[in-house]
Protein backbone atom coordinates (compact mmCIF):
# COMPACT_ATOMS: atom_id res chain seq x y z
CA UNK A 1 0.00 0.00 0.00
CA UNK A 2 3.21 2.25 0.55
CA UNK A 3 5.89 3.48 -1.53
CA UNK A 4 9.89 3.88 0.37
CA UNK A 5 12.59 5.53 -1.71
CA UNK A 6 15.18 5.76 0.58
CA UNK A 7 14.59 5.00 3.80
CA UNK A 8 13.66 2.10 5.96
CA UNK A 9 10.89 3.74 7.90
CA UNK A 10 7.26 3.04 6.59
CA UNK A 11 4.93 6.47 6.81
CA UNK A 12 2.81 4.52 9.67
CA UNK A 13 5.97 4.87 11.66
CA UNK A 14 6.52 8.27 11.01
CA UNK A 15 3.19 8.96 12.23
CA UNK A 16 4.09 6.61 15.53
CA UNK A 17 6.85 8.47 16.19
CA UNK A 18 5.63 12.44 15.65
CA UNK A 19 4.75 14.75 18.26
CA UNK A 20 3.25 17.19 16.04
CA UNK A 21 1.37 16.08 11.88
CA UNK A 22 1.02 19.47 9.71
CA UNK A 23 -1.85 18.82 7.52
CA UNK A 24 -2.06 20.34 3.84
CA UNK A 25 -5.53 21.50 3.59
CA UNK A 26 -6.75 21.13 -0.18
CA UNK A 27 -6.19 17.11 -0.97
CA UNK A 28 -5.32 15.50 2.55
CA UNK A 29 -8.03 16.96 4.40
CA UNK A 30 -10.77 18.24 1.82
CA UNK A 31 -11.48 18.35 -2.03
CA UNK A 32 -11.64 22.17 -1.66
CA UNK A 33 -12.49 22.72 -5.54
CA UNK A 34 -15.27 19.80 -5.80
CA UNK A 35 -18.57 22.22 -6.45
CA UNK A 36 -16.49 25.31 -7.64
CA UNK A 37 -13.62 24.04 -10.12
CA UNK A 38 -10.09 25.45 -9.64
CA UNK A 39 -9.92 25.62 -13.56
CA UNK A 40 -12.95 28.33 -13.46
CA UNK A 41 -11.39 29.80 -10.65
CA UNK A 42 -8.58 30.73 -12.44
CA UNK A 43 -10.15 31.56 -15.42
CA UNK A 44 -12.10 34.35 -13.19
CA UNK A 45 -8.69 35.59 -12.35
CA UNK A 46 -7.12 35.93 -15.39
CA UNK A 47 -10.70 37.79 -16.56
CA UNK A 48 -10.24 39.83 -13.73
CA UNK A 49 -6.66 41.47 -14.76
CA UNK A 50 -7.51 41.62 -18.10
CA UNK A 51 -5.26 39.61 -21.17
CA UNK A 52 -2.70 42.10 -21.34
CA UNK A 53 -1.72 41.63 -18.02
CA UNK A 54 -2.06 37.27 -18.41
CA UNK A 55 -0.05 37.62 -21.28
CA UNK A 56 2.57 39.75 -19.64
CA UNK A 57 2.70 37.19 -16.69
CA UNK A 58 2.54 34.11 -19.15
CA UNK A 59 -0.79 32.62 -17.41
CA UNK A 60 -2.84 32.56 -20.57
CA UNK A 61 -4.84 29.31 -20.04
CA UNK A 62 -3.53 28.74 -16.79
CA UNK A 63 -5.84 26.20 -14.67
CA UNK A 64 -4.66 26.58 -11.04
CA UNK A 65 -5.39 29.70 -9.29
CA UNK A 66 -2.63 29.80 -6.99
CA UNK A 67 -0.08 29.50 -10.14
CA UNK A 68 -2.00 33.14 -11.24
CA UNK A 69 -1.41 34.56 -8.62
CA UNK A 70 2.41 33.72 -8.24
CA UNK A 71 2.86 34.34 -11.43
CA UNK A 72 0.96 37.77 -11.05
CA UNK A 73 2.98 38.41 -8.01
CA UNK A 74 6.28 37.61 -9.57
CA UNK A 75 5.87 39.95 -13.03
CA UNK A 76 4.23 42.64 -10.94
CA UNK A 77 5.46 43.07 -7.71
CA UNK A 78 7.26 46.18 -8.32
CA UNK A 79 5.33 47.99 -11.06
CA UNK A 80 1.83 47.37 -9.88
CA UNK A 81 0.93 45.95 -6.56
CA UNK A 82 -2.52 46.79 -6.99
CA UNK A 83 -3.19 43.99 -9.47
CA UNK A 84 -1.76 41.65 -6.63
CA UNK A 85 -3.79 43.02 -4.42
CA UNK A 86 -6.93 42.63 -6.39
CA UNK A 87 -6.00 39.07 -7.49
CA UNK A 88 -5.33 38.19 -3.88
CA UNK A 89 -8.70 39.33 -2.76
CA UNK A 90 -10.87 37.72 -5.55
CA UNK A 91 -8.84 34.49 -4.62
CA UNK A 92 -9.58 34.54 -1.29
CA UNK A 93 -13.68 35.18 -1.83
CA UNK A 94 -13.52 32.69 -4.36
CA UNK A 95 -11.56 29.91 -1.90
CA UNK A 96 -14.18 30.69 0.67
CA UNK A 97 -17.07 30.24 -1.00
CA UNK A 98 -15.68 26.55 -2.31
CA UNK A 99 -15.08 25.87 1.35
CA UNK A 100 -19.06 25.72 1.42
CA UNK A 101 -19.33 22.59 -0.86
CA UNK A 102 -15.75 21.06 -0.37
CA UNK A 103 -15.89 17.00 0.02
CA UNK A 104 -14.25 15.51 2.93
CA UNK A 105 -11.08 13.21 1.79
CA UNK A 106 -11.60 9.96 2.54
CA UNK A 107 -10.06 8.83 6.02
CA UNK A 108 -8.87 12.36 6.90
CA UNK A 109 -11.44 12.51 9.92
CA UNK A 110 -10.41 8.78 10.72
CA UNK A 111 -7.04 9.85 10.90
CA UNK A 112 -7.79 13.17 12.92
CA UNK A 113 -9.27 10.99 15.75
CA UNK A 114 -6.63 8.39 15.57
CA UNK A 115 -3.83 10.94 15.71
CA UNK A 116 -5.38 13.13 18.65
CA UNK A 117 -6.29 9.84 20.74
CA UNK A 118 -2.30 9.28 20.62
CA UNK A 119 -1.65 12.67 21.98
CA UNK A 120 -0.15 13.72 18.55
CA UNK A 121 -0.75 17.61 17.82
CA UNK A 122 -1.81 18.55 14.63
CA UNK A 123 -1.75 22.14 12.61
CA UNK A 124 -2.61 23.01 8.98
CA UNK A 125 -0.02 24.92 6.56
CA UNK A 126 -1.85 25.93 3.30
CA UNK A 127 -1.68 27.73 0.30
CA UNK A 128 -5.04 28.72 0.50
CA UNK A 129 -6.62 31.41 2.38
CA UNK A 130 -6.99 31.12 5.90
CA UNK A 131 -10.49 32.38 5.83
CA UNK A 132 -11.06 29.28 3.09
CA UNK A 133 -9.76 26.74 5.90
CA UNK A 134 -11.39 28.04 8.51
CA UNK A 135 -15.00 27.70 7.04
CA UNK A 136 -14.16 24.30 6.45
CA UNK A 137 -12.96 23.47 9.55
CA UNK A 138 -15.70 24.92 11.70
CA UNK A 139 -18.25 23.90 9.14
CA UNK A 140 -17.12 20.08 9.56
CA UNK A 141 -16.84 20.42 13.32
CA UNK A 142 -13.16 19.71 12.67
CA UNK A 143 -11.14 23.01 14.23
CA UNK A 144 -10.33 21.42 17.67
CA UNK A 145 -8.48 18.93 15.99
CA UNK A 146 -5.48 21.72 15.03
CA UNK A 147 -4.49 22.54 18.52
CA UNK A 148 -0.81 23.53 17.39
CA UNK A 149 -1.98 25.97 14.43
CA UNK A 150 -3.68 27.17 11.24
CA UNK A 151 -1.52 28.77 8.50
CA UNK A 152 -3.09 30.16 5.61
CA UNK A 153 -1.71 31.61 2.75
CA UNK A 154 1.04 34.99 3.71
CA UNK A 155 0.83 37.69 2.63
CA UNK A 156 3.38 37.86 0.83
CA UNK A 157 2.62 35.22 -2.02
CA UNK A 158 6.52 34.67 -2.56
CA UNK A 159 6.23 32.84 0.94
CA UNK A 160 3.88 30.27 -0.21
CA UNK A 161 4.81 26.64 -0.40
CA UNK A 162 7.33 25.57 -1.61
CA UNK A 163 8.71 28.17 0.46
CA UNK A 164 8.95 26.67 4.12
CA UNK A 165 7.70 29.67 5.84
CA UNK A 166 4.35 28.38 7.03
CA UNK A 167 6.26 25.14 8.33
CA UNK A 168 8.82 26.80 10.57
CA UNK A 169 6.56 29.42 12.21
CA UNK A 170 4.36 26.00 13.23
CA UNK A 171 7.53 24.34 14.52
CA UNK A 172 8.48 27.68 16.25
CA UNK A 173 4.56 28.11 17.80
CA UNK A 174 4.69 24.65 18.73
CA UNK A 175 8.25 24.56 19.79
CA UNK A 176 8.71 20.88 18.14
CA UNK A 177 11.84 19.83 16.83
CA UNK A 178 11.53 19.79 12.98
CA UNK A 179 13.04 15.69 13.21
CA UNK A 180 9.52 14.93 15.40
CA UNK A 181 7.20 16.66 13.04
CA UNK A 182 6.05 14.99 9.25
CA UNK A 183 3.62 16.60 6.63
CA UNK A 184 1.08 15.10 5.02
CA UNK A 185 0.62 16.72 1.49
CA UNK A 186 -0.37 16.03 -1.97
CA UNK A 187 2.26 17.99 -4.02
CA UNK A 188 5.67 18.59 -4.98
CA UNK A 189 5.75 22.40 -3.11
CA UNK A 190 4.21 20.64 -0.18
CA UNK A 191 7.63 17.89 -0.35
CA UNK A 192 9.93 20.72 -0.89
CA UNK A 193 8.65 22.45 1.69
CA UNK A 194 9.33 20.03 4.33
CA UNK A 195 12.44 19.06 3.23
CA UNK A 196 13.90 22.78 3.68
CA UNK A 197 12.29 22.98 6.76
CA UNK A 198 13.95 19.45 7.95
CA UNK A 199 10.67 17.89 8.35
CA UNK A 200 9.57 14.33 7.20
CA UNK A 201 7.01 14.24 4.10
CA UNK A 202 4.28 11.88 3.20
CA UNK A 203 2.58 12.33 -0.04
CA UNK A 204 -0.41 11.87 -1.12
CA UNK A 205 -1.95 10.64 -3.84
CA UNK A 206 -4.10 8.22 -5.95
CA UNK A 207 -1.32 8.72 -9.28
CA UNK A 208 2.12 7.46 -8.73
CA UNK A 209 3.26 10.02 -11.87
CA UNK A 210 2.63 12.84 -9.70
CA UNK A 211 6.02 12.90 -7.80
CA UNK A 212 7.84 11.80 -11.05
CA UNK A 213 9.43 15.85 -11.67
CA UNK A 214 10.00 15.88 -7.87
CA UNK A 215 13.51 15.18 -6.26
CA UNK A 216 13.37 11.67 -4.75
CA UNK A 217 14.90 13.04 -1.68
CA UNK A 218 11.90 15.20 -1.11
CA UNK A 219 9.25 12.16 -1.68
CA UNK A 220 10.63 9.54 0.65
CA UNK A 221 7.41 8.20 1.09
CA UNK A 222 4.10 8.12 -1.02
CA UNK A 223 0.84 6.79 -0.54
CA UNK A 224 -2.20 6.34 -2.60
CA UNK A 225 -4.60 7.91 -0.12
CA UNK A 226 -5.51 8.57 3.56
CA UNK A 227 -7.23 5.77 3.92
CA UNK A 228 -4.46 3.21 2.93
CA UNK A 229 -1.93 5.27 5.25
CA UNK A 230 -4.82 5.39 7.89
CA UNK A 231 -4.98 1.59 7.61
CA UNK A 232 -1.12 0.80 8.13
CA UNK A 233 -1.27 2.96 10.84
CA UNK A 234 -3.66 1.22 12.93
CA UNK A 235 -2.73 -2.30 11.99
CA UNK A 236 0.62 -1.45 13.15
CA UNK A 237 -0.88 -0.62 16.71
CA UNK A 238 -2.46 -3.93 16.79
CA UNK A 239 -5.72 -1.86 17.83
Amino acid sequence: MTTETSTSTPPWGLLSSASLVVWDFDGPVCDLFAGNAASGIAERLCTLIGADDCAAAGITGERDPLEVLRRVDATHRRDAPDVIRTVRKRLDEEETEAAETATPTPGAREAMVRLRRGGVRMAVVSNNCEAAVRAYLDRHELSGFFTAGLIGRPEDPSLMKPHPDGLLRVLRASRTRAADAVMIGDSGADARAARAAGVHFIGVHADPGRWQDTDPLDVVHAVPDIESLLHDFVAAQGV
